[in-house]
């Protein structure tokens, strides 16, 4: 028989062989999960890259937006500049020019003032006359008989009463004249008086006083119809004749209206700084109180204080009471006007202001 022959030993087996591949087959495939997610990190980085360098151009697009209008603006200012470098020169001559223009005016002034002095002392050295004031007094000795009287203010308000009772110096007397033609009452002694009286007050205002003169009986009438707002300077040669002239032209006559009077001056557009009431008594009418017939003492005491309260405040107001017979009451309500008021109260001679 034959010997069986004996076979060879192999190295590499079926089974070696399956562990290789399936070995190598792990590590290809290790290497094919790795390198995919490799990829997929790598592309997410790029696209944040890719927008963090478009947002980066976008800035630098804008900030050479905004450099571009940083230089035309510095380049405006720049325009801007040159023209007020310009504009200051130009004002610097200016002034240059009007320094020298004060210079010149200065020493012009200088001769000016030294050819007024010169003027001046020529001037003093002319003879010169005395005018004569717009309103003489007829006894200049006696321009303080009435010191109680306050005539002080740049404005002072002469208030005449014209009523029937200036006439004369009694109720019967005075009744008597109402039938007098207009001449004889214009001349009547008592009411002649009263116009020397406020002429002689007219005389005794300061220079730099002005006045007005308001009339009333049932009425109240600016003495100076055509002006009457106007305020008269003593000094005012023109208005002192008018009205002088006005003066000997006024009647007396009908009653005496205090009442209407005193609202007047309320009302006046230029309120007096001081007033002073030429009258002789209390008054007969009122618009407050409507009487008829005869008037007796306690309505006319009615009358004058109803009168009163429509004085502006904090006026003084100063009387020259002159004299009248059936009126008792008069001189002491008229002298607590005046303390009131801070006036006075007169009640002068028969004789002033004649002597």
């Amino acid at each position: 028989m034959l010997r069986q022959k004996r076979k060879e030993v192999e190295v590499f087996s079926l089974s070696f062989m399956d562990c290789i591949c399936c070995g190598f087959g792990a590590v290809l495939l290790l290497f094919i999960l790795t390198t995919g997610q490799k990829t997929n990190f790598t592309e997410t980085d790029l696209t944040d890259l890719r927008d963090r360098i478009a947002a980066m151009e976008r800035e630098i697009s804008d900030e050479r937006t905004e450099i571009e209008r940083l230089a035309k603006a510095l380049a405006i200012e720049d325009v801007n500049l040159d023209g007020l470098r310009e504009e200051s020169t130009d004002k610097e001559t200016k002034i240059s020019q009007r320094k020298n223009e004060l210079q010149l005016l200065l020493q012009q002034v200088s001769t000016l003032k030294d050819a007024l002095a010169k003027l001046l002392e020529e001037q003093q050295a002319i003879p010169t006359q005395e005018e004569p004031p717009a309103i003489s007094i007829p006894n200049v000795d006696r321009r303080q008989y009435l010191t109680g009287i306050r005539m002080e203010g740049e404005h002072v308000l002469f208030i005449v009463r014209a009523s029937g009772s200036m006439l004369d110096e009694t109720i019967e007397g005075a009744s008597a004249r109402l039938s007098d033609p207009d001449f004889k009452k214009r001349e009547a002694p008592k009411w002649q008086r009263t116009l020397r009286s406020l002429e002689w007050l007219l005389a005794s205002l300061e220079p730099e006083s002005k006045f007005q003169i308001l009339l009333f009986n049932d009425e109240v009438t600016p003495l100076l119809q055509s002006r009457p707002d106007d305020w008269i300077s003593p000094g005012d040669q023109q208005s002192i004749t008018e009205v002088l002239t006005r003066l000997r032209q006024v009647v007396p006559k009908g009653a005496a209206n205090l009442e209407r009077v005193f609202s007047t001056v309320r009302y006046l557009p230029q309120l007096p700084d001081s007033i002073v009431l030429l009258t002789d008594g209390l008054p007969t009418r009122s618009d407050s109180m409507l009487s008829e017939g005869e008037v007796g003492e306690n309505q006319r005491i009615r009358f004058f204080e109803i009168a009163v309260r429509q004085l502006p405040p904090r006026i003084p107001v100063s009387t020259i009471l002159f004299p009248f017979s059936g009126d008792p009451a008069g001189p002491a309500l008229f002298w607590e006007l005046a303390n009131n008021t801070r006036g006075a109260l007169v009640s002068p001679s028969k004789s002033w202001p004649d002597t």
